[in-house]
C-alpha cells in the first residue's frame, strides 16, 4: 500500500477560465476576472490538502469484473484534495458565485493533477515489475458501474486519507477520484485495455 501526500500542483489559470465557461482568447479576459482567477488560485493552494492511496493486486484478488479481464496485476487508486476547499466553496456560492465557481474549478483541476502524478508512479511501478500499464478507468464510466466503488474501498482504506464512501457510492469529500490501471505483459498489445475517462 502506497500513500502519497507530497505533490507539486501546477494549476493553470487558463484551464480555470475554460472550466468556468470563458471561451475567448486570454487577451480578452477582463482585468476584474483575471484578478479573481489569480486570487482564487492563491486561496485554493492554501486550502488544498492533496493525498493519494494506491496498491497493486493480483488478478485473482479482484472481484473478476470484466473490466479486469486480461490483467496480470491491477493498480487501484484513490485521490483527494481534502475537505477544506469544499467547505469554503459551500459557504461561498450564495454570497459570491464567481469566487465559488473559480474555487470549485481549481479543486477539480487539483484532483486531476494529483491523479496524473500518481499515474506516473503507477506506470513506474509497472515497469519495475516487468509489465506495461494500461489506461486509467474509473467506476461509473461506461461498463464499470459506480457500485464498484465498494470493491475499491474494500481494498483501499480511504479513512487513511480522509475519504469515505456513502451508501449511494459517492465519495466524501466530493473532490476525490478513484480508478484502476490494469498491468499487462510488457511485450505485445495489452489485452483488455480500455479508454481513459
Amino acid at each position: 500500500m502506497e500513500k502519497r501526500t507530497s505533490f507539486n500542483l501546477i494549476l493553470e489559470e487558463r484551464n480555470i477560465l475554460t472550466r468556468i465557461g470563458f471561451k475567448g482568447p486570454s487577451k480578452n479576459v477582463k482585468p476584474a476576472l483575471k484578478e479573481a482567477v489569480e486570487a482564487g488560485k492563491r486561496e485554493a493552494l492554501t486550502l488544498v490538502e492533496p493525498a493519494a492511496l494506491w496498491t497493486v493486486i493480483d488478478y485473482e484478488e479482484t472481484n473478476k469484473h470484466p473490466i479486469f479481464a486480461g490483467a496480470a496485476r491491477v493498480a487501484l487508486c484513490l485521490c483527494t484534495i481534502g475537505p477544506r476547499l469544499e467547505e469554503i466553496i459551500a459557504g461561498t456560492m450564495e454570497t459570491d458565485v464567481l469566487r465559488g465557481l473559480i474555487l470549485d474549478a481549481y479543486g477539480s483541476q487539483a484532483v486531476s493533477e494529483i491523479s496524473r502524478q500518481v499515474i506516473q508512479d503507477i506506470e513506474e511501478r509497472a515497469r519495475q515489475m516487468g509489465f506495461s500499464a494500461g489506461k486509467r478507468f474509473a467506476p461509473g464510466y461506461k461498463s464499470w458501474p459506480v457500485e464498484e466503488q465498494a470493491f475499491l474501498f474494500g481494498l483501499l482504506p480511504g479513512h487513511l486519507i480522509g475519504v469515505r464512501l456513502t451508501d449511494s457510492f459517492m465519495m466524501v469529500p466530493r473532490k476525490a477520484y478513484s480508478f484502476r490501471v490494469n498491468f499487462h505483459a510488457a511485450t505485445g498489445a495489452a489485452p483488455g485495455s480500455t479508454p481513459s475517462p
